[in-house]
């Protein structure tokens, strides 16, 4: 086993998926450590299929993916992870505590698991609403809740799919005060997003893709007026901060 793959979280190399004969994802490579990586492109360029494939749950037609060295399927204990907004029956009839315990996958919950889901809700501050119906919760609230579900196993990689979709300021900067908590301690945290710029001064690595890999680096390298005409098929706007970074002006909706 090669020792980079090992001290590496996610490696993939040329990555090839197909759903029949609709080509997916195409020749995508990177490595990604204890960083904070984001999955970028339009509706339909392969970032849910990106990330499914990253967790073992889809396997590529060809090249590999390794999870520290090893197959994916062998290291899902390793993964927490938050579906995307819409793949959620937010209405379904149950507590608060119940869903962050569903992240655990125990029949039966002892005092430890017990404890170690409300240090998760705790995190994103909402342990006082340890007791109450997940329905009743706002749409930011339900999002953090459904973060400490994929924490709550104190994983090494955390893959979230579209987290701050309609989620309020308050509610985003409680997620991402945890995800600065998580990679200062080691951890990998992987994200798709339609619209970076709240974060993307934390971001480490950008995977920008249209189907094919576009490009992989730092965004500062990648969100470029080429990379970006790219991947949406058009002239993209952007605006550089003060801090140097590069915002793109992208109206494009999650997918």
């Amino acid at each position: 086993m090669n020792s980079i793959e090992e001290d590496k979280a996610v490696v993939a190399r040329n990555v090839y998926f197909s759903y029949g004969k609709n080509e997916a994802v195409k020749n995508v490579s990177f490595e990604c450590g204890n960083e904070f990586m984001v999955i970028m492109g339009p509706n339909g360029s392969g970032k849910t299929t990106m990330i499914k494939l990253i967790m073992g749950l889809l396997e590529p037609d060809k090249g590999e993916i390794k999870i520290f060295g090893k197959e994916p399927q062998k290291m899902r204990k390793l993964i927490g992870y938050m579906p995307q907004k819409e793949s959620i029956a937010r209405h379904f009839p149950v507590l608060v505590k119940d869903v962050v315990l569903l992240g655990i996958n125990k029949k039966i919950y002892g005092r430890r698991e017990i404890e170690r889901a409300k240090r998760a809700l705790d995190k994103v501050g909402l342990l006082h609403l340890w007791n109450e119906k997940f329905s009743n919760l706002s749409g930011g609230q339900q999002q953090r809740v459904m973060f400490a579900r994929a924490i709550v196993n104190e994983p090494r990689i955390i893959i979230m799919d579209e987290p701050f979709n309609g989620v309020d300021i308050p509610s985003r900067e409680r997620i991402m005060n945890v995800v600065r908590e998580e990679k200062k301690k080691g951890n990998t945290i992987i994200a798709v997003l339609h619209n970076i710029n709240p974060v993307l001064h934390d971001i480490d690595k950008l995977l920008l893709l249209n189907r094919e890999m576009i490009a992989f680096g730092h965004p500062n390298d990648i969100l470029t007026e080429y990379n970006l005409e790219r991947a949406y098929g058009g002239t993209v706007t952007t605006i550089t901060c003060r801090e140097g970074y590069c915002h793109p002006l992208i109206g494009d909706s999650h997918g």
